[in-house]
């Protein structure tokens, strides 16, 4: 029950990471459509459910306090009512930071059969998988 607790901390951490912060350029060396391109796999990789995979497109130091049972409960949470997956409707990236590190993030907006569903994913410099947020906006 300690570890489940530990990993719903990380899992929110990961969360309030892409929360409130204001969009910038992204960071130096970050390219837009590489950003793209990784965000738009693991949005079709969690909208499949293929949530082990998008563990292991996590960076070690967070994916140590995340498991793929994690990711499931949060995108089965938010995606609740949504709908079956149909496609994504629109999308932009745009660069923050947070206690000292500059990040990308790449933010998907998806058509479900019943409501549309926000991706919000944040990558560091070596686009590798650091924070998620999942919601219907």
């Amino acid at each position: 029950m300690k570890q489940k607790t530990r990993s719903f901390a990380a899992l929110a951490l990961l969360v309030l990471l892409l929360c409130g912060c204001q969009g910038k350029p992204l960071p130096e060396g970050m390219d837009e459509e590489t950003l793209l391109k990784n965000g738009r796999e693991v949005t079709i990789l969690l909208a499949g459910g293929d949530y082990g995979a998008v563990l292991e497109r996590m960076r070690e130091d967070v994916a140590a306090d995340v498991t793929a049972e994690d990711i499931q409960a949060l995108v089965l949470k938010q995606t609740d009512g949504a709908g079956t997956y149909k496609q994504i409707d629109s999308f932009m990236a745009t660069g923050q930071s947070s206690d000292g590190e500059s990040y990308g993030v790449a933010v998907f907006y998806c058509n479900y059969s019943k409501k549309n569903v926000m991706f919000r994913l944040a990558f560091d410099v070596n686009y590798e998988l650091i924070g998620m947020e999942v919601k219907k906006p």
